[in-house]
């Protein structure tokens, strides 16, 4: 199995040979590293192109799939977009959320029972899945005129194994989790499946599109 160095480690990645692709592509999935690449492409091209990406690498590297969730206690610090928020647990009588980005907070109560930790998460991810709806809507609205397209719907969704997707009907599906990393990352990622409303594939005029909106997304 073909090889990148990350942050000095090697890292396995799954090469898929496709006779239909232009150019090297990168995706993370639950079971690591997925690169795609023209057939005839020689794997020396191959390992260069995805040697030259580590830096967008590392900053996506364990978003969608991380090894293992760490424990979410009262006073932790959370990633939310170039910021933290920290969080607040306090047990009451019946499950609630409050995200307050603008305050640096979110705060869950939880009833006291065995099944607390679980609780946590699962109303910590609801939180942000709040906070995600309103932040895709605006990036839409934002972005929209610039690509030339706007969404029927949008969704937010917990696909694991890619930031986005959208239909031939116009609607836009984006992970929450993109409230977990940089905002020039999930600003890409709506840019990116918006330009799909335009070009359904990943043609050159694709390309020139998502360039024309974001000069500088692969920095």
């Amino acid at each position: 199995m073909p090889e990148v160095m990350l942050g000095g480690q090697a890292v396995p990645y799954t090469l898929v040979r496709n006779a239909r692709s232009r150019h090297v592509r990168m995706t993370f999935t639950p079971e690591g590293l997925r690169v795609s690449a023209p057939t005839r492409l020689p794997q020396a091209e191959v390992d260069r192109a995805v040697a030259s990406k580590e830096r967008w690498l590392l900053r996506h590297h364990d978003l969608l799939a991380p090894a293992a969730p760490a424990p979410l206690v009262d006073g932790m610090a959370l990633p939310f977009l170039d910021g933290e928020v920290e969080l607040g647990v306090r047990t009451a009588g019946r499950a609630s959320v409050a995200f307050r980005p603008e305050e640096g907070r979110i705060a869950v109560a939880v009833p006291a029972s065995p099944e607390s930790p679980a609780q946590v998460r699962d109303l910590v991810e609801r939180g942000y899945r709040s906070v995600a709806r309103d932040w895709f809507a605006r990036a839409c609205a934002h972005f929209g005129p610039q690509v030339g397209a706007q969404p029927t719907s949008i969704s937010v969704r917990d696909p694991r194994t890619r930031w986005g997707s959208c239909s031939a009907r116009g609607s836009v599906s984006l992970s929450w989790r993109l409230m977990m990393a940089p905002a020039r990352v999930a600003e890409y990622v709506v840019v990116h499946e918006l330009a799909h409303l335009v070009h359904l594939d990943h043609s050159r005029d694709f390309w020139s599109l998502v360039v024309r909106v974001l000069p500088d997304h692969g920095a």
